[in-house]
């Protein structure tokens, strides 16, 4: 019994080591930027994987590593934009995970996806107001340029960005939302292949 305790601990290891290294590749892969500095890319799914999978530790642990390696790989931005990422997927991740794991169900892994989604949209918040957007406003010489600068690149149908909290609420927050709801998507069919062999 104890052999068979080892070997499972570590082949989750293994396993949750290999979705760090996928979370950071998908991490590079991203799509062009909206208003200037917003990307999609699905970094999150092996996180949310390893969540459900594993509990929600492993989510937490997937979004470090990915983040640190991102860091350690581009300098551009300091860690802000990364500490960003870090802050946001462990807010979408971890409720989604313990809602699910404590209640295990299509229902409650829905549900999940839903409060994942809505919490990641109110850390992202937090965390842009606070931590992203101030240091991107000192890359483009304060503030006011930053703001001209996102609301040029505003699209038309948006009402007009004009201080920081119009970048956040009218700019990033809607972003936030779909890029929740593409993430859920992917992430319940990604799961559903492959939770039995890594249940296995």
């Amino acid at each position: 019994m104890e052999a068979k305790k080892v070997m499972f601990s570590t082949r989750t290891l293994v396993t949750v080591g290999l979705l760090s290294a996928l979370a950071y590749v998908l991490m590079l892969l991203e799509s062009p930027a909206y208003i200037g500095f917003l990307r999609i890319e699905f970094s999150d799914v092996p996180a949310v994987v390893g969540g459900l999978s594993f509990g929600p530790a492993a989510g937490v642990f997937i979004e470090l590593v990915k983040n640190l390696l991102k860091v350690i790989s581009n300098t551009k931005t300091i860690g802000a934009g990364e500490l960003a990422n870090l802050i946001v997927g462990c807010a979408y991740v971890v409720p989604l995970c313990v809602i699910y794991r404590r209640y295990r169900s299509k229902y409650n892994l829905l549900a999940g996806f839903a409060v994942g989604t809505v919490v990641m949209c109110l850390a992202g918040i937090v965390a842009n107001y606070f931590i992203t957007l101030p240091f991107y406003s000192q890359m483009f010489g304060g503030m006011s340029n930053l703001i001209d600068m996102v609301g040029s690149l505003t699209p038309g149908f948006l009402p007009k960005i004009d201080s920081l909290w119009g970048i956040v609420i009218i700019g990033i927050t809607p972003f936030n939302v779909v890029k929740g709801i593409m993430i859920s998507v992917v992430s319940y069919y990604v799961y559903k292949i492959v939770r039995k062999p890594l249940q296995a």
